[in-house]
């Protein structure tokens, strides 16, 4: 089940008009995203986000970047993992006009917009992982650990990356291609990317 509310960055510290949080993914709520199209605008208009691990990065004119997570906490599983491993890598549309806020609680946060994957990332999750990832999300938190979703733990941080991306109002492309110590513990050795 997909839930959709019309996002109003002056209500994002209202608690009028929010929604649960929501149930775990069935599998059924595959959003295949369109990869964004940026060539009719101005370069200086241009956003895209990068997930490496440790920081959601939005790379524009002026660079901004959030201390982020993903996965279980104690970063044991692999990408190709349902429902325990981080994001896989590859690359996903986000879309402001998809922006949720919740009913604050300690694994959600305010605030979440899903993960779409492009064509080429459900590909590689089905021939490399022999299963496709769904239900994963942008959202905030106070409980380090997620299932696939890509987690900001500050309120203060997710605040401002939720008003920047509904300030923006077009969709995103997000990559997610870990780095460092994360890469070698959460990439499936079979499928690099």
């Amino acid at each position: 089940m997909h839930v959709r509310s019309e996002f109003d960055p002056s209500k994002m510290n209202s608690q009028t008009n929010r929604i649960p949080a929501p149930p775990p993914a069935t599998g059924e709520d595959l959003v295949i995203g369109e990869p964004v199209d940026t060539s009719a605008l101005d370069a200086a208009l241009v956003v895209r986000l990068t997930f490496d691990g440790y920081k959601l990065r939005w790379v524009a004119a002026q660079t901004k970047e959030w201390v982020a997570f993903s996965g279980v906490a104690d970063e044991s599983a692999r990408e190709s993992e349902q429902d325990i491993g981080p994001t896989p890598q590859g690359h996903f549309t986000i879309d402001p006009a998809d922006i949720q806020y919740l009913e604050e609680g300690p694994d959600w946060g305010a605030h979440r917009v899903r993960l779409q994957p492009v064509a080429e990332t459900v590909t590689r999750m089905r021939d490399c992982f022999k299963l496709i990832r769904t239900g994963m999300y942008i959202h905030g938190g106070d409980v380090k650990g997620t299932k696939g979703c890509i987690e900001l733990n500050d309120s203060v941080e997710e605040n401002a990356f939720f008003v920047a991306l509904a300030a923006y109002g077009r969709p995103i492309d997000l990559e997610v291609k870990y780095a460092g110590a994360r890469e070698r513990v959460y990439e499936a050795p079979a499928c690099p990317y």
